[in-house]
């Protein structure tokens, strides 16, 4: 080479290192975020929120059913709370037309009458009402109507129960949570905001997590070939040396076009770093296609000078004859002698007369050729043609073993593909055929694969039972499946937990008692006032469930219907049925006349009953026949559409049915399910269109969480064992420690740098190829092992760790075939053979 040539490689520029660039911040993505927070969080507030705001009641003249302030401040043991203050006027006088319709300021925001009768006059103007009126009245004409009876139908209800001062309470309560200010409560309102939101939040993050991540992918190819080829020019002076330091006579053509093909695409290629890096950096040209093309075109040249000036270092350590070239030769026969080695094994493991001895012969002189020519010393360039020469005579017998093998319909199967370097670039730069190794390894698979199809898995070894299919086809590990199918499954899982939350959110927000008995207690006390004495208690009692929540004390009053609802001339003698509607205030005053009977079951003040008291009457007529159109109970009824109370008696309508014990039985049971269903205020909620959205939006919470664990980046290394490949990567440092057993680091660092002495035979030359690549894949396994979790959430790296499982499986393969071959040789040995064991 020319003087001025040298003077090249010091003038190629390297450019300074720069920050980086910043990808951008997701700032819409976190504002829907937050916004979508703050949205569910003030949704759930008003779902689950409580009133806070008194509820005054003024009562005004002499009403009846003991309704005083004083009767009612003693049955009001808790504050009544509505949504906003609230005063309600009762009256017990009839309200006119204006007052109904919140047309009249009464002083109050509800008026109520406390009768159950209305005064007409000859006008509808002039006619009076009973009920309750709403002032101002509500915008809504249907829903001030509806409003209007749920309170006043509160206080009937509990009239017909036997209330006085607690039906007043009770349409209190009602009043307080009909009337609730126009707030919104309804769940599915709340959370089809919050999916909303959250599936803005979900399209912005992943348009931002797109771009940055195609960003900084295109950084990260673009900073590893900066310093591949930063790499590349630090060594040229080193290279250069080497090259010229080579005999001008061993230097081959690929060696000298290597070298000529650095020195120049080194230099053109720093020279045109800088746009490269200005197309990167800029936001507004980073994702352009001009720009992929030429980080493309950047990162192929600086590999292949990478490849290029290794494989130049290579081959001027073999070719000039120096200190490392056996360590280079090792390397390029390493892969080739591991396969040869398993197809030995496999076929020493063969059942007898399986393989004709011949070929087993044959195969073993190959690799023991194979290993001489590599640890031969002297002339390289002779060397060389001489381990080329074995290379072919291996694949050729190699062939003829599978060929042997493939006899068998069973073996003919094609070997899988294996991750191995590429040594092309090395063959090359040597004078040797290029695809000469990638040709002698396909035969060994092939042949390996033909061996495990026709023998099974070596005896002792970890490999799974099934024989391995074609090349180009998926393993059934999930640590093999592409992306797609990881995502796909966990979308799966999404998918299925969030119908899994929606149903079970649904059914705790709309479920309700159903007709079916829940409780699980009998009847605390009961007590039969007959004077007929048709009814038998202990036969009564037999026919009694199980059904009360909580203890009760039932008094069943048998009473003349005659007597106490004024039936006299209103029945047919025939039917028994009843000819005209009774008047309601009849059944009123006749409950209260029972409740006068019994006055140890009631408070003496407000003549409500007692805690868990209940007081059943039963109208028997002279037919026989009987009815009992309500009870009077110490629970108030409350909630919507309860059935605690029976609304029949209010139009003076009254059902008969048998006097025995089954029909009084089947009363008390109603009386259980009436008190199982009390109190429920029925939410206006759409179940279905609640499920659906509930469901959605866990589902869409769930993907956000996941792209802000992606959008965290690289995450601390103590993570990185839970990623993709963790588990196989702790067995294979298992099986690399058990293989290591007896090598310190010492032995491991001065095999993998320096050799275990001359190569002077071909065993050393096995035993020193085994160790070094032990070396290596113990160092491949610990860099897998130090990256974070980002970097093991792609296929590369689950791609770097197959590749390593199927060297340590060689490995494993070898170091049992050497365990063979010792046994073998102690026991000609001891049995005094004089030839020694097989390599």
């Amino acid at each position: 080479m020319a003087p001025n040539q040298t003077s090249d490689t010091a003038d190629v520029p390297l450019i300074r290192a720069r920050n980086k660039p910043r990808f951008g911040f997701p700032w819409v993505a976190v504002v829907l975020g937050l916004g979508t927070s703050i949205f569910a969080g003030i949704g759930f507030n008003a779902v689950t929120a409580e009133p806070t705001a008194p509820v005054q009641i003024m009562i005004e003249g002499q009403n009846p059913y003991n309704i005083s302030q004083e009767t009612l401040d003693a049955v009001i043991t808790e504050p009544i709370l509505a949504w906003e203050p609230l005063t309600i006027r009762v009256t017990d006088r009839a309200l006119s037309y204006d007052e109904l319709q919140g047309r009249t300021d009464p002083g109050a925001d509800v008026i109520l009458t406390t009768l159950i009768d209305s005064d007409t006059f000859e006008t509808e103007k002039e006619q009076r009402f009973t009920g309750a009126g709403i002032y101002p009245a509500q915008p809504n004409k249907d829903e001030n109507l509806s409003d209007r009876y749920a309170i006043s139908n509160a206080y009937l209800d509990n009239v017909g129960l036997g209330h006085g001062p607690l039906a007043v309470a009770a349409a209190a309560q009602r009043a307080a949570d009909v009337l609730d200010g126009g707030r919104i409560r309804s769940p599915e309102f709340w959370v089809a905001g919050t999916a909303t939101g959250l599936l803005l939040t979900v399209l912005a993050f992943a348009f931002s997590l797109r771009r940055r991540r195609r960003r900084e992918g295109i950084f990260r190819r673009l900073t590893a070939a900066q310093r591949q080829l930063a790499g590349v020019v630090l060594e040229l002076e080193a290279l250069e040396v080497t090259y010229l330091g080579t005999d001008q006579a061993k230097r081959t053509a690929g060696f000298t076009k290597s070298w000529t093909q650095i020195r120049d695409d080194s230099l053109s290629l720093a020279k045109t770093e800088q746009a490269v890096i200005n197309a990167v950096y800029d936001s507004s040209t980073s994702l352009s296609p001009k720009t992929a093309k030429l980080v493309a075109t950047f990162e192929t040249k600086a590999h292949a000078m990478v490849t290029s000036s290794d494989a130049l270092m290579g081959a001027g350590s073999i070719l000039g004859e120096l200190a490392g070239g056996a360590r280079v030769l090792d390397r390029l026969a390493a892969p080739t002698l591991l396969a040869a080695r398993e197809l030995l094994a496999r076929l020493h493991a063969a059942p007898q007369g399986a393989i004709s001895p011949k070929h087993v012969t044959a195969l073993e002189q190959a690799v023991e050729e194979f290993l001489a020519a590599g640890a031969r010393d002297g002339d390289s360039t002779a060397g060389l043609k001489t381990w080329a020469k074995a290379e072919k005579k291996l694949e050729r017998t190699a062939h003829s073993v599978y060929n042997a093998l493939r006899h068998d319909r069973r073996a003919r199967v094609r070997g899988a593909s294996r991750g191995r370097d590429d040594t092309a670039a090395l063959r090359m730069s040597l004078g040797l055929a290029a695809g000469g190794t990638k040709q002698v390894l396909y035969v060994l698979d092939d042949a390996n694969a033909a061996a495990r199809a026709l023998f099974g898995p070596l005896p002792g070894s970890t490999e799974p039972a099934e024989v391995p299919r074609a090349r180009h086809r998926w393993s059934t590990w999930n640590l093999q499946a592409p992306p797609r199918a990881m995502w796909i499954t966990l979308g799966i899982v999404i998918g299925i937990s969030a119908l899994i939350f929606g149903g079970v959110t649904e059914e705790k927000i709309t479920e309700r008692p159903g007709w079916d008995l829940t409780g699980s207690l009998p009847v605390h006390s009961l007590t039969v006032d007959d004077p007929s004495g048709t009814l038998d208690e202990d036969q009564l009692r037999g026919y009694l469930q199980d059904g009360f929540s909580h203890d009760v004390d039932i008094t069943l009053a048998v009473r003349d219907a005659e007597d106490y609802l004024d039936t006299v001339g209103s029945f047919d003698p025939l039917s028994g049925a009843p000819d005209e509607d009774l008047d309601p205030s009849v059944l009123v005053d006749s409950l209260w006349r029972l409740k006068a009977e019994f006055p140890e079951l009631s408070n003496a003040i407000t003549q409500e009953l007692n805690p868990n008291q209940y007081l059943v009457p039963v109208y028997l007529f002279d037919n026989g026949t009987v009815t009992t159109p309500t009870w009077l109970s110490s629970t108030p009824a409350s909630g919507d559409h309860s059935k605690l109370s029976r609304g029949a008696w209010e139009y003076g309508s009254y059902s008969l049915s048998s006097f025995d014990e089954p029909a009084m039985a089947t009363t008390i049971e109603s009386l259980a399910r009436g008190l199982q269903r009390n109190g429920i205020v029925e939410t206006d909620v759409n179940s279905t269109l609640l499920f659906w959205l509930l469901s959605l939006a866990f589902a869409l919470g769930a993907t956000t969480l996941i792209q802000i664990l992606i959008f965290g980046g690289t995450i601390s290394m103590k993570l990185g064992r839970f990623g993709r490949g963790g588990k196989l990567l702790r067995q294979l440092r298992r099986k690399l420690d058990a293989l290591a057993l007896g090598l310190d680091e010492s032995r491991l660092n001065t095999v993998l740098v320096l050799g275990t002495g001359p190569a002077a035979s071909s065993r050393e030359a096995d035993q020193r190829i085994f160790e070094r690549s032990l070396a290596v894949a113990w160092r491949t396994a610990d860099d897998l092992a130090a990256r974070p979790l980002a970097q093991r959430l792609n296929a590369a790296y689950v791609a770097e760790i197959q590749a390593l499982s199927e060297l340590v499986d060689r490995l494993e393969i070898r170091d049992s075939d050497a365990q063979r071959r010792t046994r073998e040789l102690l026991a000609n040995t001891q049995s005094g053979a004089a030839e020694p064991a097989r390599p």
